[in-house]
């Protein structure tokens, strides 16, 4: 799946490039969690059970390979040269589903991301109509990013002339914030983890961003992932 995460991501991205004239706030993400490619069915199954037992997540639904290049070919038609090299074989199978509250909703993604048979998890705002007229960012940094490579990052997020209310968190503060989110949250504060964070910078810029958009940060070194969220998540 690590073949075609950098253009699932890209595309997630691309999902967001325009706001509407009736802005809505909501703190709603969507949680997708990806699959093996040589997951068995029994450790699907327990997947998608312990997605369900998640808080605050809803409405879960399986995607296959053929619905995932479907949903591809649409978001990709005015870049056909992303799609050539994508195959529905090559795409991973995923879980879809809503988590309505945003104070847990990056917990979930952490915990779902260590869960056996998953490859990887995203974590982005509820496409919802219309759309919102801000969206939160999370630029969230390798676990061995050097102090180079760190300052290099904040130094391209600084750059984007509609970042607003920019702002650094260390790996340990992330872990106490969220775990003091989840408190009396059922089992969720006792799954995470310190070594499930990361630092990262967060911010927040509207949906219809006056210079360049945020896929040139996905290509710097040290960043290991972009996530659009809701800004009640910042």
């Amino acid at each position: 799946m690590r073949r075609v995460t950098p253009v699932l991501a890209f595309v997630l991205l691309l999902a967001f490039s325009a706001c509407t004239s009736e802005p809505e706030e909501t703190g709603d993400s969507t949680l997708t969690v990806f699959l093996d490619s040589d997951v068995t069915a029994a450790t699907k199954s327990a997947v998608e059970q312990r997605l369900r037992s998640m808080p605050s997540v809803e409405d879960v639904a399986l995607e296959t390979r053929e619905q995932a290049y479907e949903s591809l070919k649409e978001s990709l038609k005015d870049s056909p040269d992303l799609l050539a090299d994508l195959r529905p074989e090559i795409l991973p199978e995923s879980f879809r589903a809503t988590v309505t509250d945003a104070s847990v909703a990056e917990a979930v993604e952490l915990v779902m991301a260590e869960a056996d048979g998953v490859e990887d998890v995203a974590l982005t705002t509820a496409q919802i109509d219309p759309l919102p007229s801000h969206i939160g960012v999370i630029v969230r940094l390798e676990s061995a990013v050097t102090g180079e490579q760190r300052a290099g990052v904040e130094k391209a997020v600084h750059a984007l002339p509609d970042a607003e209310s920019v702002a650094f968190e260390d790996r340990d503060a992330a872990y106490e914030r969220l775990r003091e989110q989840c408190r009396g949250r059922g089992e969720l504060a006792a799954q995470l983890d310190p070594q499930m964070t990361r630092a990262s910078l967060r911010f927040q810029m509207p949906l219809d961003p006056k210079g360049p958009g945020l896929s040139g940060l996905l290509k710097l070194d040290g960043v290991d992932v972009v996530r659009l969220v809701p800004m009640a998540m910042l």
